[in-house]
């Protein structure tokens, strides 16, 4: 496909395939009773703290050109997971848009 004839980004709505809204920023929450969100530390590590309204750390978009999970805070920045998929911890790194 040639650049020029290729279809504009889209940077609102909602993509249907992974059901989230574009580039509109969300929390993550915990199921527990105390209602933890995952904060971005220093651009890698993700930890869950009270909520701290409007903490631009606290808080994440979906990227529809990546098709990643992105801080709100460090926006060159993706959530990944930890030896290729084969783990269930999530950090931040680099955007490299790769599927596991």
């Amino acid at each position: 496909m040639y650049a020029d004839k290729r279809k504009a980004d889209r940077t609102k709505g909602t993509n249907e395939n992974f059901g989230f809204e574009i580039n509109k920023p969300f929390y993550l929450v915990q199921e527990y009773p105390m209602h933890r969100v995952v904060e971005c530390i220093g651009a890698h590590h993700l930890r869950t703290r009270p909520i701290r309204r409007n903490a631009k750390q606290q808080q994440f978009f979906f990227d529809e050109v990546s098709k990643t999970i992105k801080s709100y805070y460090w926006k060159s920045r993706s959530m990944t997971i930890q030896s290729q998929g084969r783990s269930a911890t999530l950090y931040m790194t680099t955007t490299n848009s790769r599927w596991f």
